[in-house]
């Protein structure tokens, strides 16, 4: 086994004692990755904090040049980034042909590069506010100083990296957590681009979280500025409790049970390949994935019929085949949900279309399912199964569609599909959702707002550069003469 290790104050250290990273395609162990104590933790942030002062002061210009050169080593070594985050995530590997370039890991990484070039265009001049003949008003940004960032298991370098590179272009140090179920290749990330920062500047612990919660103190270190964090509900919910303690800046990504609204004008077969695919990307495991489809009364049987025929023809398999499009769910407790999911419905008279239980092989694969027969009051439907499972519920007048769709405590995303689009568009409008898309779902939104209402995100934020995770606006007027 490759010997990962943690980077703090620009050293590879090892931990005392390490945990086993498991490959979801095959259920077993294929790697093992540190496992920080306490001591690591405080390391890790003293480091950070140590750097600020000269990195602030660094011209931007400086710390622009540090990530270009960190893009162009990367460059150099996809193909071992995307075979290991296949191995700890499941995702394909992709990229095995230019179609392929946009499959599973190839896919994240690209946008991973592109995620940290768009941070490198952000200009963080002052703005302008208000000028008379007297004086003038700036709105300057500022940095905060150590910042700390914890990342998901669904895109493990994609958000951790989302997080990263606006910080440390801004003037930030950095303090970064990967999932325990996916730490390897952000560390194999950083160990690539250390060289390319000051010592401290970047830094990255691991840890096994049944055993030590190292995410927990380091939002809680009372030298951390800012937290920012992809991932579970009640895991974001202690993040807010501990920032709460001496005020800490935070931001929260959590989880979503995005609905689709499907109007009875649609093109069938073309609308249910698109909810499929905005269902069943990364194997249903995207915080802002279709989760319900509410589907008119007039198309319902043949939607079903679509969506039946879209899951019997997906190619799910172990990520290193070059044929797959769909991999395992990615840890034994996500599997588990998605199977207890699905055999609550089962039980309370939901009809199982096509699949609804595990495939006949080794690891955490779940045949892709559709479900009808549903409504509000099934788990299926009022909770977030993360998995390549999705509910199907009919519905006749678009008044109730919305009312259903608004009626949970998730908002993170939505979609409405109609031939119509002035109708769409107003439906669109009085979903209560974060982003709502209108005959797409998960479609590239190039860097607008991201975030949520009700539970699932704070606060509303560009994810794609991030400014507001990495600088304060601090008002500094200056005088004219």
């Amino acid at each position: 086994m490759a010997d990962y290790k943690m980077l703090i104050n620009g050293e590879l250290v090892d931990a005392k004692e390490t945990f086993d990273v498991i490959n979801p395609a095959t259920g077993k162990a294929f790697a093992k990755a540190p496992h920080c104590d306490a001591a690591d933790v405080d390391a890790a942030v003293a480091a950070a904090v140590a750097a600020y002062p000269s990195w602030r002061d660094t011209p931007i210009e400086e710390r622009r040049a540090c990530w270009e050169k960190a893009l162009g080593v990367l460059a150099e070594h996809k193909n071992a980034i995307t075979e290991l985050l296949c191995k700890e995530q499941g995702k394909p590997k992709g990229g095995e042909t230019p179609e392929r370039e946009y499959v599973g890991a190839s896919l994240e990484y690209n946008i991973t590069l592109g995620c940290i070039k768009k941070a490198l265009a952000i200009n963080p001049e002052p703005l302008l506010h208000m000028e008379r003949p007297e004086a003038q008003v700036e709105v300057c940004r500022r940095p905060l100083g150590a910042v700390a960032g914890i990342g998901p298991w669904n895109f493990p370098i994609l958000c951790m990296f989302q997080k990263v590179a606006p910080a440390v272009v801004l003037g930030n140090t950095f303090v970064g957590k990967p999932s325990p179920f996916t730490p390897l290749s952000t560390l194999a990330i950083v160990a690539l681009i250390k060289d390319c920062f000051p010592k401290g500047v970047l830094n990255m612990i691991t840890a096994d979280d049944s055993k030590f919660r190292a995410g927990a103190q380091l939002t809680a270190h009372p030298d951390i500025r800012k937290v920012s964090f992809t991932g579970s509900v009640p895991t974001g919910k202690a993040i807010m409790k501990a920032c709460s303690d001496d005020v800490k800046r935070m931001t929260l990504e959590m989880g979503g049970n995005d609905a689709a609204i499907v109007r009875g004008d649609v093109d069938v077969k073309k609308a249910a390949a698109g909810v499929f695919g905005g269902a069943f990307a990364n194997t249903g495991q995207v915080c802002v994935a279709v989760k319900r489809a509410y589907v008119h009364s007039s198309i319902y049987d043949e939607f079903v019929k679509e969506l039946v025929k879209n899951a019997e023809e997906a190619k799910f398999g172990d990520g290193m085949e070059a044929t797959t499009m769909y991999g395992p769910l990615n840890n034994k407790m996500q599997f588990d949900k998605v199977c207890e999911f699905v055999e609550d419905a089962k039980k309370n008279g939901a009809k199982i279309e096509t699949g609804g239980k595990p495939m006949d092989r080794d690891g955490y694969f779940y045949e892709p399912t559709i479900v009808s027969g549903v409504k509000e009051g099934f788990r299926i439907v009022d909770e977030e199964q993360f998995g390549p499972v999705l509910p199907v519920i009919p519905y006749d007048d678009d008044e109730d569609a919305l009312a259903r769709a608004n009626g949970t405590k998730y908002g993170l995303g939505g979609s409405v599909w109609s031939s119509d689009i002035e109708v769409a568009n107003k439906m669109a409008a009085r979903m209560e959702s974060g982003t709502v898309w209108v005959n797409e779902h998960l479609g590239d939104t190039d860097g607008a707002p991201f975030g949520g209402m009700k539970h699932r995100a704070v606060p509303l934020c560009p994810p794609r550069c991030l400014l507001c995770l990495s600088s304060s606006p601090f008002p500094a007027p200056t005088t004219r003469c």
